[in-house]
């Protein structure tokens, strides 16, 4: 829908009705009027190459039954080789492994000599009366003899009445193996002087028999084919026959002529041949001769590229001087959103709409731009103070609960245990007052939360167990500030208030892609469905929740808030709880 709405597709519509469309009826104008011109052409030449086709095979089939004649009639050492080998092999007489030797050599001695110059002839069988055969084979074994007097044309030629001077010829699809090449057998019957049947003599004629049948050797518009009178394809490039009953019916009424078809595109153009009742049939398609015929027209197809050349010429004038630069500016409105409001007016030149629409939307840009760079000034100093409050919120809480502690036991009594204390909370005032950045390594801020650690154990007496599970290379990874110390804060002072000793806190660290996970798991008492609701729609959504939530997580909710300010809304903090099992709090940070 989009591509009918464009200004291109309706200028190719109107490039299409004002000139291609013009070009191309003058073109087919130009062709239907010469069809018929060159239909009787075509017709013409058919007619004259089946004739060259059929006066061929016709030739060919004359000298197979030269070649038969010649073999019942070859002598050697001056007797009768096929008579003398018959009268052997006949019915009743046994013959002995000598004998046949002498009469195989005998037999492959006269096809030797007269198959040597006939290459339309592969091979030679001989049928005797007696059920033994004799072959001799120039290249493949057709392995006929196998079976032979169960097939089909042997029986038809044994039983029949035709005379002896009559050879028949019959296609064998494939040989007995199941494999190679069809073939061609020209068979006859032979007789002694007395009229007893002997044998029957077969020659294995090759492809080049029907030399010239298939796609037409002179003529490429169309094919030829053999077909009996039946219908059946005798042989041919294609494995179908394209012929219909009624039109080999129509065929077989005449020795020679024409078939046209209903739709006049095609046609059959047959004649007889010498061989049974086969005929040649060719198969013209006139408008496969029509393309072609225009293939070979290279001045109507100069006259026509010219023309179309002209057009497209001056299409692409008119596309890039007019279409393409308004559709480029629609491209660019489209992804300003996207790519930011980069614009370069490309043609600040021109004084035509184009121009000046260039000139305004340039205009516009830069009116947008600076409005948006006045934003982002804005947002990034706003960001800056959110962030610095969050993380000094995070700190004097903290300061607050330490110097309550130090308070507490200076009043009870003298002990190294302040000493601890303030030895550990100076070490943490000067973590928080180091300014490296907001990113520092896993390490260190492992290191800061082992002083608050210190700290927390002189309060509730080593009670608290720190278990460290980092996987190798994540401890030199950079994470937040501040990060590790106060989820471990709200644990022991929320997650395990009325839990026995000891409190166990674990960090357990593993990397996955390019991000970082951070889990910091204790043993405290957790909390059920409802509470944990409560926790993680304070942390998702401060501004929606109670304020008796606000004091209860506003470690969870810093820490979670300062992730997503600092690296995106991608990352950020997630927890999992359940009564009585304790708490998982989750950092998903990039790796960094």
């Amino acid at each position: 829908m989009r591509l009918i709405k464009s200004i291109r597709f309706k200028y190719f519509l109107c490039l299409l009705a004002v000139s291609v469309l013009p070009v191309l009826f003058f073109f087919g104008y130009t062709l239907q009027a010469n069809k018929k011109f060159y239909n009787n052409q075509v017709e013409t030449a058919s007619r004259t190459e089946v004739s060259r086709i059929t006066s061929r095979i016709n030739e060919n089939y004359r000298d197979i039954q030269d070649l038969i004649g010649s073999l019942l009639f070859s002598t050697y050492d001056g007797m009768n080789c096929i008579t003398s080998i018959c009268k052997q092999e006949a019915k009743g007489k046994e013959v002995t492994p000598s004998d046949r030797l002498k009469n195989y050599r005998m037999f492959k001695y006269i096809c030797t000599n007269l198959l040597e110059n006939a290459s339309i002839a592969d091979g030679v069988y001989m049928f005797c009366e007696n059920g033994h055969v004799y072959s001799y084979m120039k290249n493949q074994d057709y392995g006929i003899e196998k079976h032979y007097q169960e097939d089909e044309w042997y029986q038809e030629l044994v039983d029949s009445t035709s005379s002896v001077e009559i050879a028949d010829m019959v296609k064998l699809r494939k040989n007995v193996y199941g494999h190679g090449d069809s073939c061609f057998l020209a068979a006859r019957k032979f007789q002694t002087l007395k009229g007893e049947e002997e044998g029957v003599l077969a020659v294995v004629c090759k492809d080049t028999f029907f030399d010239g049948v298939g796609r037409g050797e002179n003529l490429p518009w169309g094919s030829n084919l053999v077909i009996n009178g039946k219908g059946d394809l005798v042989y041919g490039i294609d494995e179908g026959n394209p012929l219909s009953e009624d039109q080999v019916y129509e065929i077989n009424e005449n020795a020679e002529g024409i078939l046209h078809m209903k739709d006049k595109t095609d046609a059959f153009v047959y004649g007889a041949l010498d061989i049974n009742d086969w005929k040649v049939v060719s198969e013209i398609s006139f408008d496969s001769f029509y393309e072609l015929y225009m293939q070979n027209s290279l001045v109507l197809y100069f006259i026509i590229g010219l023309i179309l050349v002209i057009v497209l010429a001056i299409a692409f004038w008119m596309e890039r001087h007019s279409i393409r630069p308004i559709v480029r500016l629609s491209k660019v409105m489209e992804t300003t959103a996207e790519q930011g409001l980069i614009f370069h007016n490309e043609y600040p030149k021109r004084k035509d709409e184009i121009g000046i629409l260039y000139a305004y939307y340039e205009k516009m840009i830069v009116k947008i731009n600076r409005l948006i760079e006045d934003k982002y000034q804005n947002e990034i100093k706003i960001l800056k103070s959110r962030l610095a409050n969050l993380t000094s919120q995070i700190n004097s809480h903290f300061i607050f609960n330490t110097l309550e502690n130090i308070s507490s036991l200076a009043q009870i009594e003298g002990n190294r245990q302040i000493v601890t204390m303030s030895k550990s909370l100076g070490d943490m005032l000067r973590y928080s007052m180091d300014f490296e950045g907001d990113l520092i390594r896993l390490e260190k801020e492992i290191g800061h939360l082992r002083q608050y650690l210190n700290i927390q154990e002189v309060r509730f007496g080593n009670e608290i167990q720190l278990e460290l599970d980092l996987e190798k290379g994540t401890e030199k990874r950079k994470v937040m500030r501040f990060m590790l110390q106060p989820i471990v804060e709200n644990a022991i002072e929320h997650g395990m208030a009325g839990k026995e000793f000891p409190w166990r806190i674990r960090i357990h660290t593993y990397g996955k892609g390019q991000e970082l996970f951070i889990e910091v798991v204790d043993n405290g008492v957790g909390m059920d469905e409802e509470t944990l609701k409560k926790v993680r729609k304070r942390i998702y959504e401060p501004q929606k929740v109670e304020e008796e939530l606000r004091c209860f997580n506003i470690g969870l909710v810093n820490i979670h808030e300062r992730l997503q300010l600092i690296f995106s809304k991608k990352y950020g903090l997630s927890i999992d709880s359940r009564p009585e099992e304790g708490t998982k709090v989750t950092l998903h940070i990039p790796w960094i």
